[in-house]
């Protein structure tokens, strides 16, 4: 199995910008962090997190348990 190795360190505080992308600029927006942050943290109120480890980089999603 083969994975992307991780994020750069010095790109790892950028990621979750708007418009930050590592893409050529007709290969992509950089919007799609930026959006998953928004959606996750203002209208779920949760937290989106990234780090690198051994088998490449770790996203995290923490949400609030609701009960229903």
């Amino acid at each position: 199995m083969h994975n992307g190795g991780g994020i750069k360190e010095e790109l790892l505080h950028k990621i979750f910008n708007p418009h930050f992308t590592t893409k050529k600029k007709d290969q992509g927006t950089g919007l799609g962090l930026y959006m998953s942050k928004l959606v996750i943290e203002e209208h779920c109120h949760g937290k989106i997190s990234v780090e690198n480890t051994s088998n490449g980089a770790m996203f995290k999603i923490v949400l609030k348990k609701v009960s229903l």
